[in-house]
């Protein structure tokens, strides 16, 4: 895939703003629109305190607490409905620590991916009567579970709602329905994540337990932190604040799981280590979700909620997710394979779409993300179920899943999601006729199907590159979405050595100089560099070759010592003139 490389546009500054900053890291704050002191404090240095939204702020909030404190006096029992994935099970964890917290009877129940699907069912909601609850809280899900709340209210349940899906034009007639994206919320957070409402929810009812020390709060925004980052929320406003301060007590966590999962999964988390965004994403959030993926996700639940005295069971919870990772890994390499033999790479179609009756569910939205990201456009991947197939889809930037799936909603049985993910269901029968329509949409978008787009920050010499500016770009994380890890460009670095790492050498690392200043030598590393560089380019590199490089910076630990590095994007020849 080529790409192509896009400078953010610079804004000239006449003074100096921050002085106190290096240049580069000034210049990537005014691209952000940071161009004051309050604005850099509120970036640079998130404030718990100041930052943090009222929660009574939200719709329906003052229902939800009156109703779960009755409940509490009434000593009900009440069940805590969440979901699958990360987000959905963090936001069950600290909804459960808290009740424990405040000796409120609750429960967990987290669908089956396979056999219940997402959401709100029936056969969940005769279960959770059955154990005696009088009382279900959503987290994560619910918001456009029209009939399921009508078939709980039917069996004398009551339903509080607590999500953050984009609502439908009806909302479920539960008593509390609490979600900023409902139409005219006055919550000024619109994006929070589930577990993030979940928060909400909880600071609400803090205020309201005589006695309760708020503090304690804090020892929950781990799971904040983990949830946000996994639903690719965009890490800024309130998802910053809460993710930042979630970062640092991820980094001394109690929860015995975690801790036996960073040791299993050998993840370099610790008090004198403060966890990434990136960390949560390519090592924490996958392990946990491996759980909902290859079998059910209560096995993440439960490695979440061992105590202190149960090390041992921790430990055998944190081996079994890891080994079903491993198998998630195994699976979903399998399946990319299967699909890319059937691939014609010289001509490659707009979307591509496929099915199998053996692929598993729960992994062909990642095999879906990995197509679209490295063949930059829409994929579609279905399970075969008899004469229903259900499938995920991803989509590349410029090209909104749901919008276009609304055009061809009555050859689906159902969908859902967002501009980039979606998951869709469909007879059959209909698979032909879905397939020629969808592909002739994407066509029509006129996307940029053979190039790819990489939107560089700002322009850097080696020369300032240094341990100054990479504590200074360490005050913008967490990373993710919305606040990406900045990309810089150097021109006519010369190639000074090269090495081919890892058992098949498929890492590449080259060690770059300017201006033939020896001391400005920078090392960059690029892992699995085949699929990311074109062979011709690979080929072509030698020391002494000038080249331009974009990239972004790192802290590289290795024998105790600590170093900066490259992360490298993508490289191209330079050019001489």
């Amino acid at each position: 895939m080529k790409k192509k490389w896009s400078l953010k546009n610079s804004r000239k500054i006449s003074e100096r703003i921050f002085p106190e900053l290096e240049r580069a890291t000034e210049k990537l704050l005014v691209k952000k629109g940071i161009n004051n002191r309050q604005k850099q404090q509120e970036f640079l240095y998130p404030d718990y305190e100041r930052d943090l939204h009222n929660p009574r702020l939200l719709g329906d909030m003052d229902k939800a607490v009156r109703r779960i404190l009755q409940a509490r006096k009434r000593k009900e029992k009440v069940c805590i409905f969440g979901d699958y994935d990360v987000d959905g099970i963090t936001s069950a964890s600290i909804l459960f620590d808290f009740f424990q917290q405040i000796g409120l009877e609750s429960f967990v129940y987290l669908p089956d991916r396979n056999k219940e699907g997402y959401g709100l069912n029936k056969q969940a909601i005769d279960y959770i009567k059955q154990k005696g609850a009088s009382l279900i809280i959503t987290v994560d899900s619910g918001i456009t579970s029209l009939d399921e709340v009508k078939y709980a209210q039917k069996k004398g349940l009551e339903t509080i709602i607590t999500d953050h899906h984009l609502p439908l034009e009806k909302i479920p007639s539960a008593l509390a329905v609490i979600n900023p994206k409902k139409k005219k919320d006055p919550y000024p957070e619109k994006m929070l994540a589930g577990v993030g409402v979940a928060f909400k929810l909880i600071q609400a009812l803090a205020t309201e337990i005589k006695d309760y020390n708020q503090e304690q709060l804090k020892w929950l925004l781990d799971l904040v932190a983990l949830g946000s980052v996994a639903d690719c929320v965009p890490l800024l406003g309130e998802n910053r604040t809460l993710t930042k301060f979630g970062l640092i007590v991820l980094a001394k966590t109690r929860r015995t799981g975690l801790k036996q999962l960073f040791q299993v999964g050998r993840i370099n988390i610790g008090a004198d280590n403060l966890p990434t965004g990136e960390q949560i994403s390519y090592q924490i959030a996958p392990r946990l979700n491996a759980a909902g993926r290859m079998d059910h996700a209560s096995l993440a639940y439960e490695l979440l909620k061992c105590s202190a005295k149960e090390s041992a069971r921790a430990r055998l919870l944190a081996l079994e997710i890891e080994e079903q990772n491993q198998q998630r890994q195994k699976t979903t390499s399998a399946i990319i394979k299967e699909i890319e033999n059937k691939l014609d790479k010289n001509n490659l179609p707009a979307v591509i779409i496929d099915s199998s009756p053996h692929w598993s569910l729960g992994v062909v939205g990642l095999v879906a993300g990995r197509l679209a990201e490295k063949y930059h456009r829409p994929v579609i991947l279905f399970q075969e179920q008899n004469e229903y197939l259900k499938g995920s889809c991803r989509s590349v930037s410029g090209f909104n899943l749901v919008e276009n799936l609304k055009q061809l909603a009555h050859l689906l049985e159902k969908f859902g999601g967002h501009a980039q993910a979606a998951g869709l269901t469909i007879l059959r029968e209909n698979l032909p006729t879905f397939r020629q329509k969808f592909a002739k949409i994407v066509s029509q978008a006129n996307l940029s199907l053979t190039e790819k787009e990489v939107i560089i920050d700002e322009e850097l010499a080696l020369s300032e590159i240094n341990e100054k500016l990479l504590k200074e770009l360490s005050l913008f994380e967490p990373f993710g979405i919305g606040n990406e890890k900045p990309l810089f460009l150097s021109h006519k670095v010369k190639i000074e050595q090269i090495k081919y790492l890892g058992k098949q050498e498929q890492h590449l690392k080259i060690w770059v100089s300017q201006n033939n200043k020896q001391q400005q030598i920078l090392p960059l590393i690029m892992f699995n560099f085949s699929e990311q560089l074109p062979s011709q380019e690979i080929n072509s590199l030698k020391p002494g070759e000038k080249i331009d490089i974009v990239y972004a910076l790192q802290k590289n630990f290795w024998n105790g010592q600590v170093s900066i590095e490259g992360q490298l994007v993508d490289l191209r020849k330079a050019n001489n003139k």
